[in-house]
């Protein structure tokens, strides 16, 4: 299992519809409007990293809305 925070910036008003649009992906555990450096802090789990590398690059920034991510993989869990 791969997992991620992923911290997203949206346009200006689009913060709900990102995160709504977020929140229909299966691989999104959960998505939290934040203040501070980003809009949005996601946790994304995949069964890879190379997936969830894809998924990240690739498909999350073409969310309408979506002006930036940063992501930030988790390399140790307490579970």
């Amino acid at each position: 299992m791969a997992r991620a925070y992923v911290k997203i910036n949206a346009a200006a008003g689009k913060e709900k519809a990102v995160r709504d649009a977020l929140l229909d992906r299966p691989e999104i555990k959960s998505a939290d409007l934040t203040s501070g450096d980003q809009d949005i802090i996601a946790l994304v789990e995949s069964d890879s990293f190379d997936e969830l590398l894809d998924l990240t690059l690739n498909q999350l920034r073409t969310i309408d809305g979506v002006t930036s991510t940063v992501t930030n993989l988790i390399i140790d869990k307490d579970d």
